[in-house]
């Protein structure tokens, strides 16, 4: 007989949330996929909003450091800490522009198109997502932590690379 406290548990994976993103700058569906390291609280349909909000802020962000949008446009989603960060990124972004004019910029001038979304919520309150995006045809990745502050989802923070 099996000693109470060696009993082997059962384990079942916590179902991820998992769809599609209809968005006007990418033709094609743009899939989402949430995973959870916990049941309950954060549901389906937050689970999508999460993921829409995710994907609009790594789209301004990507094209605030570009300088193709103004970063204070970014000030209701993103906390000040991480907006500084993603000013310092577009001002090296833009010195390097200057001195290699026949470049351009180096993160190029087409629009951002968002091809997919992963991530894990953490807890109740934090979601850690990395958006695959592309700019023409190079690839790049924008990763972004959503903390629940209140009431409301803010980004803590945004690497765009």
């Amino acid at each position: 007989m099996e000693d109470a406290a060696f009993r082997a548990w059962r384990r079942d994976p916590i179902p991820a949330e998992e769809g599609f993103l209809q968005l006007e700058m990418s033709n094609k569906p743009v899939p989402y996929r949430i995973a959870r390291c916990f049941v309950g609280e954060v549901d389906s349909v937050q689970c999508r909003a999460l993921a829409m909000s995710t994907c609009r802020i790594s789209c301004m962000a990507t094209d605030a450091v570009r300088d193709r949008f103004p970063l204070e446009r970014l000030q209701r989603s993103i906390t000040g800490q991480a907006l500084r960060k993603l000013d310092n990124m577009a001002i090296i972004l833009r010195r390097d522009a200057m001195e290699h004019p026949e470049r351009g910029h180096r993160m190029g001038s087409l629009p951002v198109v968002p091809q997919s979304l992963n991530g894990m919520l953490v807890s109740p309150d934090k979601l850690e997502m990395h958006v695959h995006l592309t700019i023409g045809t190079e690839h790049h990745w924008v990763n972004i932590v959503l903390q629940r502050i209140g009431c409301r989802w803010m980004c803590v923070m945004a690497d765009v690379g």
